[in-house]
């Protein structure tokens, strides 16, 4: 069968549901328009997982036979190296690391959280 989406949203899917969102931003506290964020972008890392083992992915069977293979492989920054925070700060954030940051700036994103979230006094 044909591809009918993005890769990603095939890995999305498989990985949302252990996801461990939390009811609160992490920086400021704000209960509101609450997202998910990765430090180290999906689409990144399933690029680097597809360059690493030469893949070349066309159909669903495909991405369904490899995503969770991927998702064990990188369980580490797909679940432990994310965060939730505001819309607000979710925003501000790719605005200073674009909207599809690079693997090698993860870390800068973390320090980044983390110095927000001191200057907000929630530590």
């Amino acid at each position: 069968m044909e591809l009918k989406r993005d890769l990603i949203k095939y890995i999305r899917d498989k990985a949302k549901s252990k996801y461990e969102k939390t009811d609160k931003c992490y920086i400021c506290g704000s209960q509101t328009r609450l997202d998910f964020h990765h430090f180290y972008s999906l689409t990144e890392l399933f690029e680097e997982y597809m360059t690493k083992h030469n893949l070349e992915i066309t159909t669903e069977e495909q991405i369904l036979e490899v995503r969770e293979k991927f998702i064990e492989e990188y369980f580490d920054k797909i679940y432990n190296k994310a965060v939730t925070i505001c819309h607000k700060h979710h925003l501000k954030l790719h605005s200073i690391y674009g909207k599809k940051p690079k693997l090698i700036t993860a870390k800068k994103q973390e320090r980044w959280v983390e110095i927000q979230r001191n200057k907000y006094g929630m530590v």
